[in-house]
């Protein structure tokens, strides 16, 4: 049985903290014992995976402030947890849970990659700042650094991360879950007050620059013109 410790920023909603709830859910327990540990808060997604069965530790770090004593918490806890693997997930989970494995002994300690923007405009000054640190400690912290997208590892390897250690593996998705429905397609025009015909175009994501949100709103007015009835 090999035992596994994923190590995450935070467990709020969003896209990295769904893929690693995805995989979790997925995940072969009778070859593989797995924990989970947050830098900062269980979030949403924290409860989720408990009720897999799956232990989670929050160390309640706070954004932007480096705390000592969790992180030496997380050390020592990996000191006596001893995981065969320790995957780290996102930048600061990769160079303190990363750093922490290293100081736990743990030879096997893989990072992972779900930013494919490394702009100044469109991240915080700490968070590129810690991009550097990492990419210095990429030729040594882990053995593997796993990207989402061949994007994302060609903006990480011109930032200095090893180009050698990188490998791409494609975020999984479960499409039974996606397929036409016509009753919700009927409900979803009735709840806003819309003509069951009515072509209906939308976008979630996060409100980030990278979402493109303005993007959206510039092909919806294109679009009004061609199709006021959308």
């Amino acid at each position: 049985m090999t035992k596994l410790c994923f190590i995450i920023t935070g467990l709020s909603t969003g896209g990295a903290e769904t893929v690693l709830l995805k995989l979790l859910q997925r995940m072969d327990r009778a070859r593989f014992t797995p924990e989970v540990v947050s830098l900062s808060t269980l979030g949403e997604i924290g409860p989720k995976i408990q009720a897999l069965g799956i232990p989670v530790m929050a160390l309640d770090m706070r954004p932007g402030r480096p705390d000592a004593r969790r992180f030496w918490r997380l050390v020592q806890h990996l000191k006596k947890s001893q995981p065969d693997l320790v995957h780290t997930w996102m930048y600061h989970a990769d160079l303190l849970g990363g750093l922490a494995g290293r100081l736990a002994s743990i030879k096997r300690v893989l990072w992972s990659i779900h930013h494919s923007d490394l702009s100044n405009r469109n991240n915080k000054r700490s968070t590129l700042w810690v991009v550097k640190v990492c990419a210095a400690l990429s030729h040594w912290v882990p053995v593997h650094i796993l990207s989402c997208s061949h994007r994302a590892a060609l903006v990480h390897t011109t930032a200095g991360y090893a180009a050698d250690k990188l490998h791409v593996i494609p975020n999984g998705f479960d499409l039974d879950r996606f397929f036409s429905d016509e009753a919700a397609r009927v409900d979803v025009r009735a709840e806003l007050g819309l003509q069951p015909n009515t072509p209906l175009v939308g976008l979630i994501a996060r409100y980030h620059a990278q979402k493109n949100h303005l993007g959206f709103i510039d092909a919806a007015s294109t679009l009004h013109v061609q199709m006021p009835q959308a």
